[in-house]
């Protein structure tokens, strides 16, 4: 006997909190620079399409990491000269396929514990570290940054 029709799997889901303010932002744009309130929607169709995909299957380092960036930009938007940002650059990556948010997601997380505690600029700086990726999140100067691994699995660890 067959069981119920199993729903197909979708990306991980989005907040929809994140969503309405980078909507909110693209709307401040609009009057003083209309240019840039179509560049942060096109951004947040972007960053939608990516993680949204019906077919979540791992994805090149490199693809996760423009997501990283789009992610990045969308809350420059909404936080204007409060978050600056380093990603590592092409090849520091050791070349790898990851499932999709595999990085974006840590890095969510952490960036929105720091702003919702922490008032001014915040930076990002995310680096290639043992097979994996390190980021450490604090204002400029910090003592004490927070500090985050982002483990990255190999194509067979994501398919088993």
């Amino acid at each position: 006997m067959e069981g119920p029709a199993k729903e197909p799997i979708i990306g991980a889901p989005v907040s929809a909190h994140f969503i309405n303010n980078v909507l909110a932002a693209a709307a401040s744009y609009i009057e003083d620079d209309p240019d840039y309130a179509r560049d942060v929607l096109a951004e947040l169709g972007q960053f939608l399409s990516y993680r949204l995909r019906d077919d979540p299957v791992p994805v090149p380092i490199s693809q996760e990491m423009a997501h990283v960036s789009c992610y990045l930009r969308l809350q420059q938007a909404r936080f204007p000269d409060r978050i600056s940002a380093e990603l590592p650059g092409d090849g520091e990556i050791t070349a790898r396929r990851v499932s999709p948010g595999a990085v974006q997601r840590p890095l969510a997380d952490a960036l929105s514990r720091r702003l919702g505690e922490h008032v001014g600029p915040c930076v990002a700086v995310l680096s290639a570290q043992n097979g994996g990726l390190e980021l450490v999140l604090g204002a400029p100067g910090d003592p004490s940054p927070e500090r985050v691994v982002i483990a990255l699995t190999t194509e067979e660890e994501v398919l088993s």
